[in-house]
C-alpha cells in the first residue's frame, strides 16, 4: 500500500512538474527563510546561558530621572556598594564589581590595545568563563597580576602557555609590568561580557581612592542571589541604600537580570524592548514569508484539484472512503514539504557565512540540535497541514455520482477563498515596502538634519594625556596645517552623547532636588569646529579673562532654573560657582531619539578625551598623515583613530532592521509573484475554450487582456486598502520613537502600493498576453 502511494503521489508531482517546481521553489525560499529565522531567535535567546547561575545573576543598577521626568538606567555606580548591598540584603550569596576600560599592551616588539576588566577576586566564581591555565579556585595572585584570553595570549606569544611573561600595560600616561597569572578560554559571542584580559579590582582602587566616593561613577556591580530568593524582595531592601546614605543622590537601586541584558532595556521602572526589537521583527517576517508560500501551495492545489475529480471519483466507487484519500493528497504535500525542507538547509547553510558579514551575527545550523530537530519537525507538520489539508478536504468531499455523470465543478480559478488568500499574500508586500521607505526616509532624516556640525568638513580623534598636557601646542601646529580651520578639546561630539552631572546648583534650587545636566568640557574655539546658536548673550573669549569662571547655557538649562534673564545669574558646577554669560538654542547633545537636554558649557581641562578638527575639504589623504604626525611627536606611543564625523556610528543606527525589512519585501513580492504566475498560468490554459469564442465573435486582444486581468486588479486593490491602515499604524509606532522624526512621508504610501501593483500586474501580463493572442482555431480545433 505505501509502495502504491508513493509511486501516485511521485507520478502526480511529476504530472504536473511545472506546479510541482513552483510550489518546490516557493516552499524552499520560504523555509529558508524560517530556519534562518530560527536561528537567529535562537541565537538571541542563548545569551550568556553557559553561566550555571544565568537565573540568579543580577546588575544592580539606578534609575536616574532627567529634566522631562523620564527614567533611564545608570549602570556605573560606587564602588563602595558591596558591603552595604550584604548588609541590607541577606539574600545575596555575592558581590562582584567590574570596571571596564582600554588600555596598550606591549611584549616584545608586539603592541596592541585590549578590550578588559578591572574585577573582584571572585569574578570566576561568579561568572563561568573557564580558566585553561593557572590557578582555577584562585586565579588572581597579588595586586600586579593579570590573566588574559587565548586569543590574546596567542597575539602575543603564539601559545597558551606564557604564565609568568611580563606585559607592558600603558593607561594614559602610566606604564606598568604586569605578571601573567592565568589565561581563561575564549569569551564565547554569545556573551554580553566581552573582554580579553582581568586585573585585580584592587589595584584600581589603589590608582582612583575616588571610586568609593556615594556618587562616583567607576564600575558595574554585580550580584548572586541565593537559590530561591524573591528578586523583588531584595530591590525592596536595596532600593532607598543610596537616598538613605547620600540624601542629594535621588536614585533609586533596582536589580537588572543578566537574561534580559541581551534582549531588553529598563525605563521608567519597565522592562521594554531593545534586542527584543529585532527578534520580533525577524520572527514576525519569516513566519509571514511561509504563510504566503503556504497560501501559494492552496491556490495552486486548489485550481489543480479540479483535473482530479475524476480520481478521487472513482476512488470512492472503488471503495476508498475520505480518510484514505485525505491521507494520499496529505502525503503528496508532505514529500513535496520535505524535499523542500533539505534544499532549504542546503541553501541556508550556503548563505548564513554571508548573513552572518552582513548582519554581524554569529549564527550556526547545527542539524543535530535538540531544538533544531524540533523545528524541523514542526514546520514540516505544520507546512503540510497549512498548505495541504484544506486542498486534500477539497478533493475528498467529491460525489462519485456527480463525478461519472461527467458533472465535473468547472475550472474557474477564482473562488473568494483564494481571492482572499491572494489578497492576504499581496497585503504582506505592501506593508513591508511602506515601513521600509519610511525607515530609510528617518534614516536620511537623521543623516541630514542640521546638528549643528558640518558633517563634511569635521574630524573627530582620540586625546591623549600626552596631547592634553601640551594642547597649546599641538592647537598651533594643526593650524599650521594647510585646510585646517580650527581645532578643540572637549568631551562633546554632538549627538553622540556621554554620562551626565547631578552636581549643579543655582540660586532659587531646591535643595532636595537634584536634576542632570550634560557639562561639555572644552575650551574657547568649540564654537568653531561646531555651531552654537547664541539666543542671549556671547560664547567665550580670550580678551575677557574671567571667562575661564563663567558659564554659557542652554535654553533647556535656563528653563529648568527658572531664569527669566539667565545671562548674568550665578550657578555652581561641582563645586566651581561662575556667572552666566549666554544662552544657546537647538544644540544636539544626545542623538535625534532623545530630546534637547540640559547643557552647560564650561572651560575645563579635565575629561576632554576628543579632538575636534575643522577642515577645508582638499586633500583628505594627506591632511589625515599630517594629523597623526603631528600627534605622534607629542604622543609616539598613541595609535591615533580619526574619522570623519559623517562615519561615525549612530546610536539610533537604522541599518539592521531597513536591512531585515528590505530583504524580506524582496522575498515577500517575489514569493507572492511566483503563486500569482502559477496561477495566472493555470486560469489563462482553463480559460482556452472560452477566450477562442470571444476572439472568434470579434473580441480584441486588449479586451481579452482586460478581461483576464480585472480580477486580478480588483484583488490587488483590495490588498492595497487593508496594507495601507496597518502600515500607517506601524510607521506611527516606528517614528514615536524618536523626539525629532521627519512627517509621516505621505509619498511612500503611493510608492510603494504603485511599485506591488506595478510588479504583480506585470507578472500576470506575460501569461494573460500570450492567452489573449493566441490563434482561436488552435483553441476551438479539438472541438
Amino acid at each position: 500500500m505505501q509502495k502504491n502511494f508513493l509511486k501516485i503521489a511521485l507520478r502526480y508531482l511529476w504530472r504536473y512538474r511545472t506546479y510541482s517546481t513552483l510550489n518546490f521553489v516557493c516552499l524552499s525560499f520560504a523555509l529558508t527563510c524560517s530556519v534562518l529565522a530560527v536561528l537567529y531567535i535562537l541565537n538571541a535567546f542563548s545569551y550568556d546561558k553557559f553561566h550555571k547561575n544565568y537565573d540568579r545573576l543580577f546588575s544592580v543598577e539606578a534609575y536616574v530621572t532627567f529634566f522631562n521626568g523620564d527614567q533611564a538606567p545608570r549602570p556605573i555606580l560606587s564602588a563602595s556598594l558591596p558591603p552595604l548591598l550584604k548588609q541590607q540584603a541577606p539574600e545575596i550569596e555575592e558581590v562582584t564589581r567590574v570596571a571596564e576600560r582600554t588600555c596598550s599592551f606591549t611584549a616584545g616588539e608586539r603592541s596592541f590595545v585590549h578590550n578588559g576588566y578591572f574585577a573582584d577576586d571572585n569574578f570566576f566564581s561568579v561568572f563561568n568563563f573557564p580558566i585553561v591555565r593557572g590557578n582555577k579556585n584562585k586565579p588572581m595572585s597579588g595586586q600586579n597580576s593579570i590573566l588574559i584570553s587565548e586569543p590574546m595570549a596567542l597575539k602575543f606569544f603564539e601559545t597558551t602557555d606564557c604564565l609568568g611573561k611580563t606585559l607592558i600595560m600603558t593607561d594614559g600616561n602610566r606604564k606598568e609590568a604586569l605578571r601573567i597569572g592565568g589565561v581563561f578560554g575564549r569569551i564565547p559571542h554569545e556573551s554580553t561580557m566581552q573582554f580579553d584580559f582581568v586585573i585585580p579590582f584592587s589595584k584600581f582602587l589603589a590608582d582612583n581612592s575616588w571610586a568609593n566616593d556615594p556618587d562616583a561613577e567607576s564600575n558595574r556591580t554585580w550580584i548572586l542571589l541565593n537559590r530561591n530568593t524573591d528578586k523583588s524582595q531584595v530591590e525592596g531592601k536595596i532600593k532607598n541604600l543610596i537616598r538613605h546614605r547620600e540624601s542629594s543622590l535621588n536614585q533609586e537601586l533596582f536589580l537588572f537580570p543578566l537574561k534580559d541584558k541581551a534582549l531588553f532595556w529598563y525605563s521608567q521602572g519597565k522592562r521594554v524592548w531593545r534586542g527584543m526589537n529585532n527578534v520580533v521583527i525577524v520572527g514576525a517576517i519569516g513566519f509571514a514569508i511561509l504563510l504566503i508560500a503556504c497560501f501559494n501551495f492552496i491556490n495552486l492545489a486548489v485550481a489543480l484539484n479540479f483535473k482530479r475529480y475524476r480520481e478521487a471519483g472513482i476512488k470512492k466507487v472503488s471503495g476508498s472512503g475520505r480518510g484514505p484519500l485525505i491521507f494520499q493528497f496529505i502525503g503528496e504535500t508532505f514529500i513535496l514539504t520535505l524535499f523542500s525542507l533539505v534544499a532549504a538547509i542546503l541553501l541556508s547553510n550556503l548563505l548564513i557565512p554571508g548573513l552572518n558579514s552582513v548582519f554581524h551575527q554569529e549564527i550556526h545550523l547545527n542539524l543535530l540540535s535538540f531544538k533544531m530537530l524540533l523545528f524541523f519537525l514542526s514546520v514540516i507538520i505544520f507546512t503540510t497541514l497549512a498548505s495541504g489539508l484544506l486542498p486534500s478536504l477539497y478533493l475528498a468531499s467529491a460525489n462519485p455520482l456527480q463525478v461519472l455523470k461527467g458533472k465535473i465543478a468547472a475550472g474557474n480559478s477564482f473562488s473568494l477563498f483564494r481571492q482572499s488568500l491572494i489578497v492576504f499574500q499581496f497585503t504582506i508586500p505592501v506593508i513591508l515596502i511602506i515601513c521600509l521607505m519610511v525607515i530609510k526616509t528617518q534614516d536620511r532624516y537623521m543623516r541630514d538634519y542640521d546638528l549643528g556640525v558640518e558633517k563634511d568638513r569635521l574630524l573627530v580623534m582620540e586625546n591623549t594625556e600626552n596631547i592634553q598636557k601640551h594642547a597649546e601646542p599641538v592647537r598651533t601646529e594643526l593650524l599650521s596645517i594647510p585646510g585646517i580651520d580650527a581645532v578643540s578639546f572637549t568631551n562633546c561630539v554632538p549627538a553622540r552623547g556621554f554620562m551626565p552631572t547631578n552636581e549643579v546648583t543655582w540660586e532659587g534650587r531646591d535643595d532636595s532636588e537634584k536634576q542632570f545636566f550634560w557639562c561639555i568640557n572644552t575650551d574657547f574655539d568649540y564654537n568653531k569646529t561646531v555651531r552654537i546658536r547664541m539666543k542671549e548673550g556671547r560664547y567665550f573669549n580670550r580678551s575677557f579673562s574671567a571667562d575661564s569662571m563663567c558659564y554659557v547655557i542652554n535654553d533647556v538649562a535656563a528653563k529648568l532654573m527658572k531664569y527669566k534673564n539667565p545671562v548674568g545669574s550665578s550657578i555652581t558646577v561641582e563645586g566651581r560657582k561662575g556667572t552666566v554669560i549666554g544662552v544657546f538654542k537647538d544644540f544636539h547633545v544626545v542623538d535625534l531619539a532623545g530630546p534637547i537636554v540640559p547643557v552647560i558649557i564650561r572651560l575645563h581641562p579635565s575629561g576632554r578625551q576628543i579632538i575636534l578638527v575643522k577642515f577645508t575639504p582638499g586633500n583628505f589623504t594627506e591632511l589625515l598623515a599630517r594629523i597623526k604626525a603631528a600627534g605622534k611627536r607629542y604622543d609616539p606611543d598613541a595609535e591615533f583613530n580619526i574619522q570623519l564625523y559623517r562615519d561615525l556610528p549612530s546610536y539610533s543606527n537604522l541599518n539592521l532592521p531597513s536591512g531585515l525589512v528590505g530583504l524580506a519585501f524582496i522575498i515577500a513580492l517575489l514569493l507572492a509573484c511566483l503563486g500569482l504566475f502559477g496561477l495566472a498560468s493555470f486560469t489563462a490554459g482553463s480559460r482556452t475554450k472560452e477566450i477562442g469564442i470571444r476572439k472568434t465573435n470579434g473580441a480584441t486582444t486588449f479586451s481579452v487582456m482586460q478581461m483576464l486581468l480585472g480580477n486580478y486588479t480588483k484583488w490587488l486593490l483590495i490588498a492595497v486598502a487593508i496594507a495601507l491602515p496597518a502600515a500607517f499604524i506601524m510607521a506611527q509606532i516606528f517614528l514615536g520613537r524618536f523626539h525629532f522624526h521627519t512627517p509621516m512621508p505621505v509619498w511612500a504610501f503611493l510608492a510603494g502600493p504603485a511599485l506591488t501593483f506595478v510588479v504583480a500586474l506585470f507578472t500576470v501580463s506575460w501569461q494573460s498576453w500570450r492567452a489573449a493572442t493566441r490563434n482561436p482555431v488552435e483553441a476551438l480545433r479539438y472541438e
